[in-house]
Parts: C-alpha cells; structure tokens; sequence
C-alpha cells in the first residue's frame, strides 16, 4: 500500500456505529507492556460492548493485513517512508489525531480514482473497514487495547472462521493481493489448506511451516476454535 497525495475529504464523516469489547485499555501514553487478556466466553460474554475502536484487535491487524505486505509498507520496505507495524509506526505520519479529513492514511482509502489505496489490483476496502479507521482517528487515534473474546461453543465456519480470518488473513490473502499462492476468501480455497494442514502448520507456528499471521500469533482461544471447527469435520455451515 503506497501513499501518495491527496486532497483532504470536506468534512469528517460519521461513521457507521462499530462495537468493540468491553474494558478497553488506553495505552497511548506508552504503557504497551500488559498483554490482552484472552477471555474464550461464550455466546452471550461475546457480545462486544462499548464504543471505543481497539487498537490491538482491529486497528493493528487491518494495516498489518492490508498495508504492511511484503514491498509496501513493511518493515523491510517502507515504501514513501510509511511502516504499519506498530502503533507507533502507523501514527508517525499521515494521521492528524481527531480529524479523519486531515489525515492522508485515511483520505487515499476512500478515494475512487487511480491514487486509491490499496491500489489496484488489490480490491478497495469495504465501507466497514473505512468507517472503523475514520472511527479511531475520530477518537483520537489512541492505542487501546481489548480483550480478545471468542465464543468457543457455538463455533461455524461463517460467524467464527470467517470473521477470524477475515480479521487476521484476508489483507494478505485474498483475490489482488494472493500472498504465497494462497486464497482464503471462501469455504471451496480455505478447505483445501485444511486439507493439506497448511492452515493449521501456519497458524500453530509449527516447523516447516510459515508462521501465520505475520503479526503475530493467534491466541490460544483463537487457535482453539479453529481446532475444533477442523475437528467437528470443518463443515460449510
């Protein structure tokens, strides 16, 4: 994901309203050492309360999934000067805490014309994904960090494998940008990695296999659900 400039937006917008968990922790001040807690819950403890954008478990994951690829703004690359690894890396430039309009990380996202990004062939970000960073930087682009909640009883393909890798993958590995050959946009492209256990090698970290995501790894709910929908058959449901 280059960037490149851009005429400022008239106006913020308001964003569509976006849940996050309960009991976020600002960590904007610095104080980044305490860990997420990884509450597995259940379907009800699931329901993700207050209004706050989390860093850690939205924020992070889109610029890592979407923008710091390999040849963009990685670590390695940081193409135009611009590296998405770290909360202190996304908000070094492009991001005017409070104004989505001023902020060039924001603006090049919904643009429509050539200088859009991602560019093409990568696929534009959808509405939900804009309104979430015009959201955060609303707020004040703070690095809040939330608890990971996963309902491990009720676990589908559509409402948990889907979203989790929706979350954690689908920047890196999806039609326009298919990183190492890989597709997991659907059910067909994603069994064929369970299949071959790839999916599991990556995400478990195990020798001989990629460790997956390159942001780091999933948490022990997170890899436990994906376990026990592989387990159960890893049905289309």
């Amino acid at each position: 994901m280059y960037i490149v400039a851009c005429k400022n937006t008239k106006g913020d917008p308001s964003p569509t309203a976006i849940i996050t968990p309960t009991n976020p922790t600002d960590n904007t001040s610095g104080n980044t050492t305490n860990p997420s807690t990884n509450n597995c819950g259940n379907a009800t403890s699931n329901v993700a309360k207050g209004d706050s954008v989390c860093f850690n478990t939205q924020i992070l994951p889109f610029f890592v999934s979407n923008c710091a690829t390999s040849g963009c703004h990685d670590a390695k690359t940081r193409a135009d000067g611009y590296e998405f690894t770290s909360y202190a890396k996304i908000v070094q430039k492009g991001i005017t805490a409070g104004s989505p309009s001023k902020s060039k990380l924001y603006t090049v996202m919904i643009k429509t014309d050539e200088d859009r990004m991602p560019p093409a062939p990568s696929q534009a970000l959808s509405k939900v994904q804009t309104d979430m960073i015009a959201k955060w930087i609303t707020q004040g682009a703070k690095n809040v960090d939330c608890a990971v909640v996963v309902d491990t009883q009720n676990v589908t393909f559509s409402k948990t494998i889907l979203p989790l890798l929706a979350t954690n993958c689908l920047g890196c590995h999806k039609t326009g940008s298919i990183s190492g050959g890989v597709n997991l946009e659907s059910y067909a492209s994603v069994k064929i990695y369970v299949d071959n256990k790839r999916l599991s090698g990556a995400i478990n970290n195990l020798t001989g296999y990629s460790p997956m995501p390159p942001i780091g790894k999933l948490t022990d709910c997170q890899l436990a659900v994906v376990k026990k929908w592989i387990d159960a058959g890893a049905k289309n449901d």
